[in-house]
């Protein structure tokens, strides 16, 4: 048996064909077709997620593992603007999901109907393209409805961003029906752009006659090819290849710790690169911003598969809308090395700033830094690890991870909402220890990803519970005015341990080095979900954070 509908029949058949198989919904009646759709077909994969917001990051968590796209589905009203954090933040991240969102009759829209918005391209900024399905049926609209739903997954397919289907119906909503109704798929072929020679010749004459060559990597996921490449590149001495955790590519020859770096070479005209090269999304260094925008690069290229790119140092000269891997490919036999000290002025300024890292680290006691090298020590091989935003996904930059570590985080858009969410997502799918390293307020923010009855065993939850958004204590301007404390750091008044007893999820709990360093194993090997707090609120934590920036200038 499936749904009355046959536009909804043609729907699920397509999904199906179109081999999109993961569907969450949340509780609702408008959306009972669509549940009874996709619930009779075993081949869906379907999970009921109560909340809509936190249903929406579980699904960014899973199309971010798979890599392909995730369903939503919501009923009418408000219930659907619910989703929007989560479709902005997979948006600029660039994540495929597939929005679904139920309507009542469109003749019924502002006209007092309950549960009713509109809700026509709600989503319109955020998402990749946005379609109504028509609401009567006929063999018009039944065609209509095949090429939408085609033409919807064709499109999150190729550009990795939220797709949106608004689908009205009139009651009954729940009649169902023996047989269903089949539409043809439409297949999109991939193809890749390649540079015409005439203007990779150029590129590579530039490149080549540059003495000082900087590759910035920003958030993407691991590419073995890539990587590879990167590598070539960093045996010129005249490039340097920087990284955050976020972009997933790894090699000695590469500059990680971008931050501490920068902090013994800030002023020194000599560290300016006269070509940046930037890959991948989203760079979360603060400071790298700060001075490539005081200082700018002769040019700025973006190499990225679309027309577009950010002027995020305000000196974009060059758009190379091609992959980065194809890209280097193509400029790998034109390239000459330069015999500079640019790579080795950068290269001895990171070690220097290791050492004075790891005396300073060995000086200090119980507070947030502390706790984060003590994960860092701890985390095994293969982890798939999740940053919550502000100052948890900056601590992780200062240490660099040697061991192969899956490193993911919220950078789209960067905000502390579904942090937790979208890790339990990916812990669903990837059969990997997924651990999160988040805030007091994040966590508590995100609260009902836990009102979840597919808790996955593999996720474990590290809190460092330091009372507030420590971030504002850290950035210069919130303590400048009287209301830094209420307005910008804002208490935390939760008892975490009651909230996670709230929601039957195993707690840990630790406050000095001893205990922490005994509860991170014990979190690491337990069977089942489980939440460490490593609690720091009554730590130095800000004037230990600059004294750790000074140690390392100095």
């Amino acid at each position: 048996m499936t749904t009355s509908f046959e536009r909804i029949q043609i729907l699920t058949d397509l999904f199906k064909q179109h081999q999109i198989k993961h569907i969450i919904f949340s509780p609702g009646s408008r959306n009972a077709p669509l549940v009874i759709g996709f619930r009779n077909d075993p081949y869906f994969q379907t999970r009921t997620i109560i909340d809509e917001r936190s249903a929406a990051f579980i699904a960014l968590g899973m199309a971010q593992q798979l890599k392909e796209p995730v369903v939503i589905c919501s009923t009418s009203g408000s219930a659907t603007l619910n989703y929007a954090p989560a479709i902005c933040e997979a948006y600029y991240q660039k994540i495929p999901l597939l929005i679904l969102t139920a309507d009542r009759p469109p003749e019924w829209i502002d006209q007092g109907e309950g549960q009713s918005i509109n809700q026509h391209a709600i989503y319109h900024n955020y998402i990749e393209g946005s379609y109504n399905f028509p609401v009567d049926e006929n063999p018009d609209t039944s065609w209509q409805a095949g090429r939408i739903t085609n033409e919807a997954i064709n499109l999150s397919k190729s550009s990795n961003k939220p797709v949106h289907i608004n689908l009205p119906f009139r009651e009954p909503l729940y009649d169902t029906i023996a047989s269903t109704t089949k539409r043809r798929k439409t297949n999109l072929l991939k193809t890749s752009k390649t540079i015409k020679e005439k203007d990779l010749i150029e590129i590579a004459d530039k490149w080549n006659q540059s003495q000082k060559k900087l590759i910035l990597c920003g958030l993407m996921s691991a590419n073995e090819s890539l990587n590879k490449l990167l590598n070539f590149f960093s045996n010129d001495p005249s490039t340097v290849v920087l990284t955050e955790t976020t972009c997933n590519l790894k090699s000695e020859k590469f500059i990680p710790c971008i931050d501490r770096t920068l902090e013994r070479i800030i002023g020194n005209p000599d560290f300016i690169p006269e070509i940046i090269v930037t890959i991948g999304g989203p760079i979360i260094s603060k400071k790298i911003k700060t001075l490539f925008r005081k200082y700018n690069p002769i040019e700025h290229w973006h190499v990225e598969e679309k027309e577009v790119a950010m002027d995020v140092f305000t000196s974009l000269t060059k758009i190379i809308p091609i992959d980065p891997s194809n890209f280097l490919a193509s400029l790998k036999p034109h390239q000459k090395p330069n015999n500079t000290s640019f790579q080795l002025s950068w290269r001895n300024e990171y070690n220097q700033s290791q050492i004075n890292h790891n005396e300073y680290l060995h000086s200090i006691g119980w507070s947030d830094l502390k706790a984060h090298q003590l994960i860092h020590e701890s985390l095994p091989e293969k982890t798939n690890l999740h940053m919550g935003n502000s100052t948890s996904v900056r601590y992780v930059q200062l240490f660099n991870y040697t061991k192969n570590i899956q490193f993911n985080g919220n950078r789209g858009v960067s905000g502390i909402d579904g942090t937790t969410s979208t890790a339990l997502g990916a812990a669903l799918v990837n059969g990997k220890l997924t651990v999160l390293i988040t805030g007091d307020l994040s966590f508590v923010y995100d609260i009902n990803a836990f009102w979840n009855k597919e808790l996955p065993n593999n996720l474990k939850v590290i809190v460092v519970n330091n009372n507030g958004g420590g971030i504002f204590k850290i950035i210069p301007g919130p303590f400048s005015t009287p209301y830094g404390k209420e307005n910008f750091e804002s208490e935390n008044t939760a008892n975490l341990e009651y909230l996670s007893k709230a929601y039957n999820v195993e707690f840990l709990t630790a406050n000095s080095i001893e205990t922490a360093q005994t509860a991170i194993q014990k979190l690491i090997t337990s069977k089942s979900t489980c939440i460490l707090e490593l609690n720091t609120e009554n730590c130095s934590n800000n004037e230990i954070l600059n004294d750790y920036f000074k140690s390392i200038k100095n």
